[in-house]
């Protein structure tokens, strides 16, 4: 069967991305990483998402914001007039450092629902994807701005990303690799890119008994599945 999935996807490194997806059958994906902070918005349909101790359920207009390295299972079930479709936007663990964490809100782990989302919180969404979006006409700073008024607006609502504790050089790697994942990454540029031969990358990387061709791997995986979840 045709699964009829389309999906686009603009990114800004530091900043953060951001995708739109429809697709006209039921798909279901299992143990998904996200590997950074995310607010998911469906249009249309109705999406699934299941980890241990969780079960989440959004319906037409609902929203969730998940925390970073989060492992869930997401399902997408189409409406039953019409397709499946949704929008998610992804935030730069520097973004959500610089925010900080407001005074009088609560974390979000792993996921919160934020069910249909606040008017003045939606609006600042769609500003973000939109800024995102953009193919060169607003500055660097603008973006980010408006990226970081999301967070603000999330803050307002109670909620905040939490900052994501010190990376190990496999989450270095993996947030490198991952904002290019269909580039052909080597070891000498990625142990380049953090100012080290490629001697100390691979010592560095037995110390979290991992290797550089396993993540490499997982990451052009996890990719795929993400572009069809």
């Amino acid at each position: 069967m045709d699964m009829q999935v389309r999906h686009m996807i603009a990114h800004r490194p530091s900043i953060g991305a951001t995708g739109h997806i429809t697709q006209a059958t039921r798909l279901n994906f299992t143990s998904l990483t996200t590997s950074q902070p995310l607010i998911i918005v469906v249009r249309r349909g109705r999406k699934l998402i299941r980890s241990p101790g969780f079960d989440y359920v959004l319906d037409d207009g609902e929203a969730i914001a998940i925390a970073q390295g989060q492992v869930f299972d997401f399902e997408n079930i189409p409406a039953a007039d019409g397709d499946y479709e949704a929008r998610w936007l992804t935030l730069d663990p520097e973004v959500i450092a610089a925010f900080g964490a407001p005074a009088g809100t609560t974390a979000i782990l792993p996921a919160e629902r934020l069910g249909p989302m606040r008017p003045a919180l939606s609006e600042a969404f769609e500003n973000a994807v939109l800024a995102l979006q953009d193919e060169g006409e607003l500055p660097e700073a603008i973006i980010r701005h408006r990226v970081s008024e999301l967070l603000a607006w999330l803050a307002d609502s109670g909620w905040h990303f939490a900052r994501a504790p010190l990376e190990s050089q496999a989450a270095r790697i993996r947030r490198l690799v991952g904002a290019r994942p269909d580039h052909g990454w080597t070891s000498a540029e990625i142990s380049a890119a953090f100012g080290m031969s490629e001697a100390t990358l691979r010592r560095r990387l037995q110390a979290e008994n991992c290797n550089l061709r396993e993540i490499l791997s997982d990451i052009r995986m996890t990719h795929a599945m993400s572009l069809l979840q």
